[in-house]
């Protein structure tokens, strides 16, 4: 493998929160963001003024996901007790609600090309929303476990469901029903994220190991990577670096290349990180990224 240089440098900090960050997501407009977490407010920032947040929505429980419909302009919201919130950017207003069977909703995923919602739950549901009218097609139940993570297959009708019992589930979306699982960790599967330019799957666990899967082989393990040292919580891609961010439980975001092979760690000690579990992480352009944690703090890292 060819030697690669990567730069890291850290930009600013985004104060406000009171409570860790769960998730972040990009808005519409470049260099601006929604971020969420424990103290129940969506919050927008922009790259270029970091002390300036704008409080989007308040609930009363615990925000775990966000997901954008950039279309309609309209941003959904998934609580710890089962809500899901659609909010209308342009009022900021709620204009739809869905209270899910009091259980947390870990993921919210839209796919434009299928034309469909999909919403992962704490108690193994996975629940479908028409992304016009906003309405409630069905619910299935896939586990007796937590769903952390979903990923739609741009391609193809399918769905992918990383579960805490340590299975990844294949979903049909047009039936509504599991078609393959398989044991992809040894300990819960945290992160799941579809690689189109080489149709595979790649997972992530609390065994904080990275495994990638070939589709077009039943789902064969391409590769195993001990990635962390502790649980892994989501991956990220950047298409135009052809580079992976991961966040884990370590206190560390680590940047890998198109062959997983590790080239940065940003720490504490290196690069003033973040102190306490990195939760979530998000890349805002080809040469930014964001990552949120449990100390409270949002990042803006430069990668070059």
């Amino acid at each position: 493998m060819p030697n690669k240089k990567i730069t890291v440098k850290k930009v600013t900090e985004f104060l406000g929160h009171q409570h860790p960050v769960y998730t972040i997501i990009t808005a519409s407009e470049q260099g601006r963001f929604f971020s969420a977490g424990g103290d129940k407010t969506i919050v927008e920032w922009d790259m270029a003024d970091p002390s300036t947040g704008v409080p989007i929505a308040q609930f009363k429980f615990t925000i775990y996901s966000l997901c954008r419909i950039p279309e309609r302009n309209i941003l959904l919201a998934g609580t710890s007790e089962g809500g899901i919130h659609v909010i209308d950017l342009s009022t900021k207003k709620e204009i739809k609600y869905f209270q899910i069977k009091d259980e947390g909703i870990f993921d919210i995923q839209y796919s434009r090309h299928h034309q469909l919602i999909a919403a992962s739950g704490s108690k193994g549901n996975l629940i479908f929303i028409h992304p016009l009218k906003f309405s409630l097609l069905s619910t299935v139940q896939l586990s007796e476990d937590k769903i952390r993570s979903i990923v739609f297959n741009p391609t193809r009708p399918y769905l992918y469901a990383a579960c805490s019992d340590t299975r990844i589930l294949v979903i049909d979306i047009i039936k509504k029903e599991k078609v393959f699982e398989y044991p992809a960790h040894s300990w819960a599967c945290n992160a799941v994220l579809y690689d189109s330019a080489h149709d595979e799957l790649i997972s992530a666990s609390k065994d904080a190991h990275i495994r990638i899967w070939d589709i077009k082989k039943e789902f064969e393990m391409v590769k195993n990577i001990p990635a962390h040292n502790y649980a892994i919580y989501q991956i990220a891609y950047n298409p135009g670096l052809n580079m992976y961010a991961t966040a884990s439980r370590d206190k560390t975001i680590k940047l890998w290349d198109e062959e997983m092979e590790i080239l940065v760690r940003i720490n504490k000690e290196d690069f003033e990180g973040h102190t306490n579990s990195v939760n979530t992480v998000c890349w805002l352009d080809e040469k930014h990224l964001i990552s949120g944690g449990d100390d409270r703090k949002i990042m803006l890292w430069e990668v070059g």
